[in-house]
Protein backbone atom coordinates (compact mmCIF):
# COMPACT_ATOMS: atom_id res chain seq x y z
CA UNK A 1 0.00 0.00 0.00
CA UNK A 2 1.36 3.66 -1.06
CA UNK A 3 1.82 6.11 1.58
CA UNK A 4 -0.87 8.17 0.48
CA UNK A 5 -3.45 5.71 -0.06
CA UNK A 6 -2.39 4.92 3.98
CA UNK A 7 -2.97 8.46 4.67
CA UNK A 8 -6.15 8.26 3.05
CA UNK A 9 -7.35 5.08 4.85
CA UNK A 10 -6.09 6.81 8.04
CA UNK A 11 -7.66 10.04 7.34
CA UNK A 12 -11.19 8.55 6.67
CA UNK A 13 -11.08 5.99 9.69
CA UNK A 14 -10.42 9.19 11.91
CA UNK A 15 -13.69 10.80 10.04
CA UNK A 16 -16.12 7.58 10.64
CA UNK A 17 -14.61 7.75 14.49
CA UNK A 18 -15.63 10.98 15.05
CA UNK A 19 -19.08 10.84 13.23
CA UNK A 20 -19.78 7.03 15.17
CA UNK A 21 -18.68 8.96 18.26
CA UNK A 22 -21.33 11.61 17.79
CA UNK A 23 -23.95 9.52 16.48
CA UNK A 24 -23.92 11.19 12.81
CA UNK A 25 -25.17 8.96 10.36
CA UNK A 26 -23.18 9.00 6.91
CA UNK A 27 -22.47 7.31 3.91
CA UNK A 28 -19.26 6.23 2.66
CA UNK A 29 -18.42 6.64 -1.04
CA UNK A 30 -15.44 4.59 -2.54
CA UNK A 31 -14.32 6.26 -5.92
CA UNK A 32 -11.64 4.33 -5.91
CA UNK A 33 -12.56 1.70 -8.63
CA UNK A 34 -15.23 4.67 -10.31
CA UNK A 35 -13.74 7.12 -12.35
CA UNK A 36 -17.18 9.06 -12.42
CA UNK A 37 -17.93 8.78 -9.09
CA UNK A 38 -14.06 10.40 -8.65
CA UNK A 39 -15.20 12.63 -11.26
CA UNK A 40 -18.34 13.75 -9.03
CA UNK A 41 -16.36 13.92 -6.01
CA UNK A 42 -13.58 16.56 -7.16
CA UNK A 43 -16.25 18.21 -9.32
CA UNK A 44 -18.27 19.04 -5.78
CA UNK A 45 -15.03 19.92 -3.94
CA UNK A 46 -13.94 22.38 -7.19
CA UNK A 47 -10.90 21.11 -7.38
CA UNK A 48 -9.79 18.80 -10.08
CA UNK A 49 -7.12 17.43 -7.88
CA UNK A 50 -8.91 16.84 -4.69
CA UNK A 51 -8.15 13.73 -3.02
CA UNK A 52 -10.40 12.02 -0.06
CA UNK A 53 -11.84 12.30 2.02
CA UNK A 54 -13.47 15.03 0.90
CA UNK A 55 -17.02 15.41 2.94
CA UNK A 56 -20.32 16.50 1.29
CA UNK A 57 -23.70 16.21 3.11
CA UNK A 58 -26.18 15.29 0.27
CA UNK A 59 -25.49 18.14 -3.01
CA UNK A 60 -23.61 20.55 -0.59
CA UNK A 61 -19.51 20.79 -0.14
CA UNK A 62 -18.69 20.75 3.40
CA UNK A 63 -14.60 20.58 2.82
CA UNK A 64 -11.64 18.02 2.92
CA UNK A 65 -10.39 16.22 6.01
CA UNK A 66 -7.73 19.28 7.07
CA UNK A 67 -11.28 21.33 7.22
CA UNK A 68 -13.28 18.76 8.79
CA UNK A 69 -10.38 17.98 11.69
CA UNK A 70 -10.39 22.23 12.12
CA UNK A 71 -14.16 22.36 12.88
CA UNK A 72 -14.14 19.13 15.41
CA UNK A 73 -11.12 21.05 17.47
CA UNK A 74 -13.06 24.51 17.16
CA UNK A 75 -16.38 22.28 18.46
CA UNK A 76 -18.48 23.77 14.77
CA UNK A 77 -18.72 20.45 13.22
CA UNK A 78 -22.23 21.00 13.30
CA UNK A 79 -22.07 23.57 11.52
CA UNK A 80 -19.02 22.36 8.97
CA UNK A 81 -21.46 19.38 7.97
CA UNK A 82 -24.05 21.59 7.58
CA UNK A 83 -26.42 20.15 10.17
CA UNK A 84 -27.20 23.47 12.03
Amino acid sequence: MSGLRREIKSQQSEVTRILDGKNIKYELVDISQDNALREEMRAKAGNPKAIPPQIVNGDQYCGDYELFVEAVEQNTLQEFLKLA
